[in-house]
C-alpha cells in the first residue's frame, strides 16, 4: 500500500503499511513569518493536525519560509527525526537543534529509508538553468520499496532530462508526479510590465513540455498533481489576491486531460489522498480523516479580477522612519552590495547597453528609499564599484530603479529579512530599457542577504520566531 495526502501548498504526507513521513508541512494556517510575508494557506483547510498518523520522520527540502516553517515544526514531538537539505544554512540546522530536534543531513543522491518507504533527494541543476535563489532546494523521489507506489517532485527546481535519468535509475517508471506552479503576476509593482494575460496558456505549454520530457525519458506518469501557489493575503493586503494569481490550474488540467484522455491530471486540494497499487493510481479520496478543504464560499477571491489603482504600500518592518545611525548602516550595506554586483547579471546587463538603449539616461540603476516624508536616492556607479547619493529625479537619470521603504532595505542588507520581503506590494520599480535590460534587483540582493551569506543574522531571526512558539505543546506523535 502507498498513499499520498496533499496538505496544501507543497506539503505532503506519504504512508505505507509500515511507515509515515511528512515533507515540507505547513501545520499552521499563517506562515511566511521570517520574511514578514503574511501568507495564509489557500484554499483554507478544516483539519485537526493532531490526528495525523504517528510519524517516522519529517523531510524539509529547503529553507524557504513556505517549506521551513518553525511554528509548524513546534507542533511536532521532538522525538521525530528531521531530515534537512544538506545545502541549507547552518542557521537552519542550529535553530532546529535548539528547538530539541535531532537533525539529519539530506544529501543529494543518498537514499533515506524508513521501513518500507524510501526517499531519494536530487541536486538541482544550477548550471544549465537559472533556478533563482533555490540553491538548497532538493527535488525528491519517494517510493514504497515493495512497488506499491511512488511520488516524484522537482519542488521549486526546473526539471531537466538529467533529473529524469537519475529518477529512472532508482525506479523504472514514474508513479505520481507533483507539478509546481509558481507563476505570479508582478505588473502591479512596475511601470514596464503588462498583466500576464497569457499565464494560463504559458503554464499549459510548460506542463506539456515537461510531460513530454517525462514520458520520453521515464514513461507515462500514473498522475500529475498540480501544487504550489497555495497561499493568499489577508486584511489590508487582500487586494493582491485579485492581481498576482494569474494561472487557472483547473483549465490547464482540463486541457491536458483532453489531449491525454487516458491519463490523470489533478488540481490538488488539501485532504485529497491518492492511493496506489503496482505503482498505478487506484482511487482518490477527497478528504483525509484529519484534513479536508473548507467550503468554497470561504475562499479568498483570487485571479485577475481586480482593476483600479494600486494602493500605497506599507513597510515590512512596520517602521516608516529610520532610527539614528541607520542611514549610515544602509550606505555601508549598499557599498557591500556594489562589490557583490561585479560580474553578476545586473552588472552584465548594464555593460551591454549602448547609447541608443539609454534614451539620454546613464547605464545605472537607483534605490529610492522612503524615510518618513523624505526620499533618499542612491545611484549605482559600476566604474567606482559603489552607490552614490544623488539629487534630482532618479527616473530621469538612471535607466532603472526601485523605490521601497528605507527601513525595509536596511533590514534586507543586514540579513534580517530576505529580498522577497520587498515584493508583494512593498516596492515600485521602473525600467526605461525593459526590452534590453533585465532589472532583477531582488535576485541581486540575495548576493548579500541570504541565510547562506549571513547565517548569524538569520539565526537571530529564527531564534526570535522560535520564542513566539516556545509554549506550543507538541501534538503530532512519533511512531515509537
Amino acid at each position: 500500500m502507498f498513499a499520498t495526502t496533499f496538505l496544501g501548498h507543497q506539503g505532503w504526507l506519504f504512508q505505507s503499511k509500515r511507515a509515515c513521513i511528512l515533507v515540507d508541512p505547513l501545520l499552521c494556517e499563517d506562515f511566511g513569518h521570517t520574511q514578514a510575508l503574511g501568507y495564509r494557506v489557500y484554499p483554507p483547510r478544516v483539519w485537526t493536525p493532531e490526528k495525523i498518523p504517528p510519524l517516522d520522520a519529517v523531510v524539509l527540502t529547503h529553507e524557504h519560509d513556505d517549506h521551513f516553517d518553525l511554528p509548524s515544526l513546534a507542533k511536532l514531538d521532538r522525538a521525530i527525526p528531521l531530515h534537512l537539505s544538506s545545502r541549507s544554512s547552518v542557521a537552519a540546522r542550529k535553530i532546529l537543534v535548539q528547538m530539541g530536534f535531532t537533525v539529519h543531513a539530506l544529501v543529494p543522491g543518498v537514499p533515506v529509508k524508513w521501513k518500507d518507504l524510501e526517499l531519494v533527494p536530487f541536486a538541482g541543476d544550477h548550471v544549465s538553468v537559472n533556478c533563482g535563489d533555490e540553491w538548497d532546494a532538493l527535488p525528491f523521489l519517494v517510493r514504497q520499496t515493495g512497488g506499491s507506489g511512488s511520488f516524484f517532485s522537482m519542488v521549486d527546481i526546473t526539471i531537466t532530462e538529467g533529473h529524469l535519468h537519475k529518477a529512472k535509475a532508482h525506479l523504472g517508471e514514474p508513479g505520481l508526479v507533483g507539478w509546481t506552479n509558481n507563476a505570479l503576476d508582478w505588473h502591479h509593482m512596475t511601470d514596464f510590465m503588462a498583466p500576464r494575460e497569457d499565464a494560463t496558456q504559458d503554464c499549459f505549454v510548460k506542463m506539456g513540455v515537461g510531460h513530454k520530457l517525462i514520458e520520453t525519458v521515464w514513461g507515462t506518469p500514473a498522475g500529475m498533481l498540480f501544487c504550489a501557489g497555495g497561499f493568499a493575503f489577508t486584511a489590508e493586503r487582500a487586494w493582491m489576491n485579485e492581481r498576482i494569481f494569474c494561472v487557472d490550474t483547473a483549465a490547464v488540467c482540463h486541457t491536458m486531460a483532453s489531449i491525454y484522455p487516458k491519463e490523470h491530471f489533478f488540481t490538488t486540494l488539501p485532504g485529497q489522498t491518492f492511493w496506489m497499487e503496482g505503482n498505478r493510481l487506484k482511487k482518490v479520496d477527497e478528504r483525509a480523516p484529519f484534513l479536508q478543504v473548507a467550503p468554497p464560499e470561504t475562499w479568498a477571491q483570487r485571479g485577475m479580477i481586480g482593476v483600479g489603482a494600486v494602493p500605497d504600500y506599507a513597510p515590512a518592518t512596520g517602521r516608516t522612519q529610520l532610527d539614528e545611525g541607520e542611514r549610515a548602516a544602509i550606505e555601508r550595506g549598499l557599498f557591500e552590495l556594489a562589490g557583490a554586483l561585479v560580474g553578476g547579471e545586473l552588472f552584465r546587463g548594464l555593460c551591454s547597453l549602448d547609447h541608443g538603449d539609454l534614451a539620454g539616461r546613464e547605464a545605472s540603476f537607483a534605490f529610492v528609499l522612503r524615510d518618513g516624508d523624505e526620499r533618499h536616492a542612491y545611484a549605482y556607479v559600476p566604474s567606482a564599484c559603489t552607490f552614490e547619493p544623488m539629487d534630482g529625479d532618479p527616473r530621469a537619470r538612471c535607466v532603472a530603479g526601485i523605490e521601497c521603504w528605507a527601513s525595509d532595505l536596511g533590514a534586507v542588507l543586514r540579513g534580517a529579512l530576505g529580498p522577497i520581503a520587498l515584493t508583494f506590494g512593498r516596492s515600485r520599480l521602473w525600467n526605461a530599457a525593459a526590452g534590453r535590460f533585465n532589472f532583477d534587483v531582488f535576485n541581486a540582493l540575495y548576493a548579500v542577504s541570504h541565510p547562506l551569506r549571513r547565517p548569524d543574522e538569520y539565526l537571530r531571526t529564527y531564534e526570535a520566531l522560535a520564542k513566539t512558539c516556545a509554549g506550543v505543546k507538541p501534538s503530532i506523535a512519533h511512531r515509537s
